[in-house]
């Protein structure tokens, strides 16, 4: 697979590429892909992954949000595609460093994310090394299957 086999768009979801490890401490790393970015993300949790998806959505409105998020703060101005530089607004605000422990299992999945209702996402992950693909109605769900597929001794 090519670089840039797995970057785009379809009517119907946006898709992007992860390479995810899972440590010898539990914690999932990796790098995250997709049409919109000048070159892949590291995230260092699932939440940093979880951060760079919602941003790329928001900003490029799709897919929509039904729900504006709840926040113990002020809620923060919805992002126009106009108004924010992607690539830049990722680099300022996601810690992109690679931790040095990547020595556990690896794997590459294609999340599809469809929809975003209820303030949850719903698409499908496909596991590429093993050419399974799981539907997902939440983001938990979808965390629990990468951590599954990278956990699994099959």
């Amino acid at each position: 697979m090519t670089h840039n086999d797995h970057k785009h768009v379809t009517a119907m979801s946006v898709k992007m590429h992860a390479v995810a490890t899972l440590n010898n401490d539990g914690c999932i790393t990796g790098e995250l892909d997709c049409k919109y970015f000048e070159e892949p993300f590291s995230f260092n949790s699932l939440m940093g992954m979880i951060e760079i998806m919602e941003t790329t959505f928001d900003t490029k409105g799709f897919p929509e949000k039904h729900l504006l998020p709840r926040t113990f703060g002020k809620a923060k101005k919805r992002l126009r595609k106009h108004e924010l530089d992607l690539n830049t607004h990722l680099k300022d605000n996601i810690t992109g460093k690679k931790t040095g422990n990547n020595v556990g299992k690896t794997g590459n999945f294609e999340i599809s994310v469809k929809f975003r209702h209820n303030a949850e996402w719903q698409g499908s992950i496909n596991w590429i090394e093993k050419n399974i693909t799981k539907q997902f109605s939440s983001i938990i769900e979808l965390l629990k299957l990468m951590g599954d597929a990278l956990s699994s001794d099959k």
